[in-house]
């Protein structure tokens, strides 16, 4: 147990009041207070301060137990978020702020401050050696967002009293456009799929035909009617998109089947990674598995069908994101300049 006894002194050849406090863990530590010892008012500032932190080490003495980070937020995801994709993410996410807390040596919401969340897509992208290795800015944009979500639940549970993770500031880095796979470009990754695993060339078919993210080639057979020629897949917000059935799938749904699998497609761990590493090995780099999305989308824009008929098949929900997945080039469009020609009189 904790034993609150926070205190003040002065430090040799430093012009400011120290603090000696308790941190929840036991452990003893040494800070500057930054107010000065000359300053007016001075011995009533650094009383306050001290007694802030034997209250907060009194408040975490009480309750640090049942408030500790790993003893309640885990089941929370697991409660909060059932479907098992984002539950995988939010986990992850959550992971990689532990990772961080615990190096800084925070166990408990109540030593979250504005300060701790406004560090961690630092400490993110350029870790120290050795502790988690390193992500892009949007991605620790993206676990800061969880942890949001979990220090909310700990406001609601009167763990702390606000959410410090709220309004940091910080806005995305727009990320690097992916480009429209070329024609040149499918025949050559589809001669080399030819000598690589069948889970990579099918979750290729699937996906140029279906324009479908990669985790959603894994779609469950039972999901897709060859009666009625459809398939139905598991989205982004827990939504299920059913579009038409690809005639080309055919074949493969017959294959999967007479298999006994349960998925379209049996897509092995770090399956994207795998991929990554394929397309480079093929002089490919700038392409990535998420390619065939653009690809499948700009091809039906540029076939003249309209964007409401394009989200139906790829299931967007949402115009806006479904415009940036388009790469409609200018000799795509140039025919559209005829209906802005001056009449003929």
């Amino acid at each position: 147990m904790l034993h609150s006894m926070a205190s003040y002194y002065k430090r040799h050849a430093s012009p400011y009041y120290w603090i000696r406090y308790q941190r929840p863990d036991g452990t003893w530590a040494d800070k500057s207070s930054k107010v000065r010892i000359d300053n007016q008012g001075a011995v009533r500032k650094i009383k306050q301060i001290t007694a802030e932190h034997t209250m907060r080490e009194l408040h975490v003495d009480r309750n640090g137990q049942s408030n500790r980070f790993d003893v309640w937020v885990p089941a929370f995801l697991a409660a909060q978020y059932p479907n098992p994709k984002t539950l995988a993410r939010y986990t992850n996410a959550w992971s990689a702020i532990a990772t961080y807390l615990d190096h800084i040596n925070v166990i408990s919401p109540l030593q979250i401050t504005y300060q701790i969340c406004r560090a961690y897509p630092q400490f993110r992208t350029s870790p120290p050696r050795h502790v988690i290795r390193p992500r892009k800015f949007n991605t620790a944009l993206t676990e800061l967002k969880v942890f949001s979500a979990i220090l909310q639940e700990a406001v609601r549970r009167n763990y702390i009293n606000a959410n410090p993770c709220l309004k940091l500031g910080y806005k995305r880095v727009p990320p690097k456009q992916k480009p429209e796979i070329t024609l040149a470009e499918q025949s050559k990754i589809e001669a080399a799929l030819q000598k690589q695993e069948p889970w990579m060339y099918d979750s290729w078919l699937v996906a140029m035909r279906q324009g479908c993210r990669i985790s959603e080639t894994a779609v469950p057979l039972q999901n897709i009617d060859l009666q009625r020629r459809t398939i139905s897949f598991a989205t982004k917000g827990n939504r299920i998109h059913t579009a038409p059935l690809h005639a080309d799938l055919v074949p493969l749904v017959r294959r999967a089947r007479k298999q006994k699998r349960q998925q379209l497609v049996d897509l092995p761990k770090h399956a994207p990674k795998k991929w990554h590493q394929f397309l480079r090995r093929i002089g490919l780099p700038h392409l990535s598995f998420h390619c065939t999305r653009v690809t499948v989308i700009t091809r039906i824009a540029r076939n003249n069908h309209s964007m409401a008929q394009a989200k139906a098949y790829v299931g967007h929900a949402s115009d806006t994101v479904h415009a940036i997945y388009q790469r409609l080039t200018p000799p795509d469009v140039r025919h559209l300049g005829a209906v802005l020609s001056s009449p003929t009189v």
